[in-house]
């Protein structure tokens, strides 16, 4: 039994039935790569049981303590049926992309079942008329609760079920798995009891032996709480409360573009050429509906502090930076050095003392107020001015093909959840010498989603060919 951590027990708390809290990972496949037959959907659930030692999340289950007043504990679900995770269904003809988007929307937009492992896989055939690709591919949409990963956990897992050769063949390893029974109540609570008296005198030294930092920060976030690094972001069309639908597209563009456009500003990563995208896209969007604010747009950025030998052990280990997008720059190379400013900025604050006292602090705070935080988060952005007004998150993807079963990976792209007052967010990240801008959105308040596809692709042209001018 292992007990979540605070960022993991907040992803929990913050699952809403508008807002369920877990990320996708879509893939497509081209099965004409595979050296014998096509893989069906047994073949696949068997592949998928091979895995299940390569990674911990699989068969976990949540136990969450009476009143949500300690974290919650990760469980070996003694009841695990792998069956149950798995789904199967078919697109009808003509099998095109707009059904495609439309299938994957409904089911990003669906709520996991929290009382077995949060996780579920959906096999989607019928994919018939994708333009530049081959009929009868097929998708996977694997949906995991963000409490149980990250992005870089993401990864891992999609690693565990590929391989970099068609030929290869999953081979099943020693699974020394074992179930635990459910712990009642009454343990559950002597826990919470028994940790709640450590805690107060664990904060309290934290505090004190860090004053001066800590005293430092909040000085330092007082004089610039009138500059453009307030913590509120201009109202827009995207704020306010979201509804439970969910609509989902993708433009892709040679990741060589992005490169050559990271040149033009000394010191840009990629990272900060998406941000470039991003802020381009929607600065046409708003525009075209009249809806532009004169202060720039912000956006929060997730950034993993995992290593790679910690991949496989799940839940979620990362901070996040915020930064404007400066909309209100029209030239994306001048925009493009502005925040390549702001990135190494905060980059430089955040390798300080205090982020790392300040995380320290949050490990301390007892469950119950760190639920109450989060629980409380989502009303806050619909009675309040926005903390953002987006979410950008890069999650670079393999640099070569790779295969499941023998069938080639085509496209490859992501998903994260949804808040209040940041109705659109953008999930980024290269495959196999391409570059995927995905956004998922609530389409009350993206009501033109075809059209913010446009902006984006637009986007990535006007700012490729400004910075080769």
């Amino acid at each position: 039994m292992q007990q979540f951590n605070p960022i993991d027990a907040a992803m929990l708390f913050m699952e809403r039935a508008a807002t369920p809290f877990h990320v996708s990972f879509v893939s497509i496949y081209d099965p004409s790569t595979c050296p014998g037959r096509p893989p069906t959907f047994d073949d696949i659930v068997e592949a998928i049981d091979k895995c299940l030692p390569k990674v911990d999340t699989f068969r976990r289950k949540i136990v969450r303590v009476p009143f949500d007043i300690d974290y919650p504990y990760w469980i070996e679900d003694e009841d695990f049926d792998l069956q149950f995770h798995m789904r199967h269904l078919a697109l009808p003809k003509p099998g095109d992309w707009a059904q495609f988007r439309n299938q994957v929307g409904r089911l990003i937009a669906r709520p996991l079942d929290l009382s077995r492992s949060p996780w579920e896989m959906n096999i989607i055939e019928g994919l018939d008329n994708l333009e530049g690709m081959p009929a009868g591919c097929f998708a996977t949409v694997l949906k995991v609760h963000h409490c149980a990963i990250d992005g870089q956990t993401g990864v891992a897992l999609i690693n565990a079920l590929h391989s970099d050769n068609p030929k290869k063949k999953l081979r099943r390893v020693r699974d020394d798995w074992q179930p635990e029974p459910v712990p009642s109540d009454r343990e559950l609570l002597r826990r919470a009891t028994r940790k709640g008296l450590r805690r107060p005198l664990v904060m309290a030294r934290l505090v004190l032996s860090n004053a001066r930092a800590l005293a430092s920060s909040a000085f330092r976030e007082i004089r610039s709480s009138d500059d453009d690094r307030s913590l509120s972001a201009p109202e827009t069309i995207f704020s306010g409360e979201i509804s439970p639908h969910r609509t989902f597209n993708s433009v892709l563009c040679p990741l060589d573009d992005l490169k050559q456009v990271r040149r033009a500003v000394e010191g840009a990563t990629i990272n900060d050429v998406c941000l470039t995208v991003v802020a381009e896209g929607m600065r046409r969007y708003l525009k075209a509906k009249r809806a532009l604010p004169k202060e720039s747009l912000v956006t929060v950025v997730p950034i993993s502090t995992r290593t790679p030998e910690q991949a496989a052990g799940g839940g979620n280990q990362l901070t996040i930076t915020r930064l404007s997008l400066h909309t209100d720059i029209a030239d994306p190379i001048k925009r493009l050095a502005a925040i390549v400013a702001d990135t190494r900025e905060m980059k430089a604050m955040q390798e300080g003392v205090v982020m790392n006292v300040l995380l320290d602090v949050v490990h301390n705070l007892p469950g119950s107020l760190v639920g109450a935080a989060a629980k409380a988060a989502p009303l806050l952005a619909t009675r309040a001015t926005s903390f953002t007004n987006t979410l950008v998150t890069n999650v670079p993807g393999p640099a070569q093909p790779i295969y499941m079963l023998g069938a080639k990976a085509l496209q490859m792209f992501g998903s994260m959840p949804l808040l209040d007052g940041a109705s659109v967010l953008h999930c980024v990240g290269s495959y196999n010498g391409e570059f995927m801008f995905t956004f998922v959105a609530c389409p009350v308040a993206l009501q033109d989603p075809d059209l913010y596809r446009d902006c984006i692709a637009d986007a990535v042209a006007h700012v490729a060919a400004s910075a080769a001018a």
